[in-house]
C-alpha cells in the first residue's frame, strides 16, 4: 500500500493494520509514479490497484488471485463492480462487457507484476488516463479474463478525478495517439 502522501487521517488508518507493510511519501508524486513505487517494492507476483476512494470484496484478492494463479495463458483478470455513494451504499451493478467499459473504468484489475514490468509500468508524465494507457499496452502482449462478479466498490462522489470530464480527455487523446489507437482497432473511434 501506498500513501501519496495524504493529509487527511490516511496514516493512521492505514496503521491500524498490522498485516500492511504501507510506503508513506513525503511528497505528493500523483497516482501513476505512486502506483510505480508500490508496484516495484511488492515482493508478491501478482497486484492490483484500488483507488484511494474505492474499495474492494472481502474476497476480491482470494477469487481474482486464484484464477491467475491456476491459469499461466492469463495476464491479468478484471471484476464488474458496484457503483456506491459516499456512505458506501449500492446504487448500481455495472458489468464490463466491453473493452470500451475496461478502458472507461480501469480500476480494480489485478496484474502479473513480471508483465508490468515488462511493459513499463505507468506513465507518470499522465495526470489522468495513466490506467488506460496502461491497459492499452498490457493488452498488445497479454489477455484478459473478466470475472464476472462485483468484487470492486467505485465510489461516485463529487471530488472523483473521472468526473473531471474535459482534462481527462485531453489525456485520453494524448494517450490515444502515443497509442496509434485507431490502427490497434481496441476502441471505437
Amino acid at each position: 500500500m501506498v500513501d501519496d502522501a495524504s493529509t487527511d487521517n490516511s496514516r493512521e488508518v492505514i496503521e491500524s493494520f498490522s498485516f500492511i507493510k504501507p510506503i508513506f511519501l513525503d511528497k505528493n508524486v500523483g497516482v501513476a509514479e505512486a502506483s510505480n513505487i508500490g508496484i516495484k517494492k511488492a515482493i508478491g507476483q501478482l497486484v492490483i490497484r484500488v483507488d484511494s476512494d474505492d474499495y474492494i470484496n472481502t474476497n476480491t484478492l482470494l477469487f481474482m488471485a486464484e484464477l491467475l494463479l491456476k491459469n499461466p495463458d492469463i495476464g491479468f483478470v478484471y471484476p464488474d463492480y458496484f457503483l456506491v455513494n459516499e456512505k458506501g451504499e449500492k446504487i448500481e451493478r455495472k458489468n464490463i462487457d466491453t473493452l470500451k467499459d475496461l478502458y472507461t473504468h480501469g480500476a480494480g484489475v489485478m496484474f502479473r507484476k513480471i508483465n508490468l514490468e515488462a511493459i513499463g509500468l505507468y506513465d507518470s508524465t499522465l495526470k489522468h488516463s495513466d490506467d488506460y494507457d496502461l491497459l492499452i499496452r498490457y493488452l498488445k502482449n497479454f489477455d484478459g479474463y473478466h470475472l464476472r462478479m462485483p468484487l470492486y466498490r467505485y465510489r461516485f462522489h463529487k471530488g472523483n478525478m473521472t468526473k473531471q470530464t474535459e482534462e481527462r480527455n485531453h489525456f485520453r487523446r494524448i494517450v490515444e495517439k502515443k497509442n496509434n489507437l485507431k490502427e490497434m482497432k481496441l476502441w471505437p473511434v
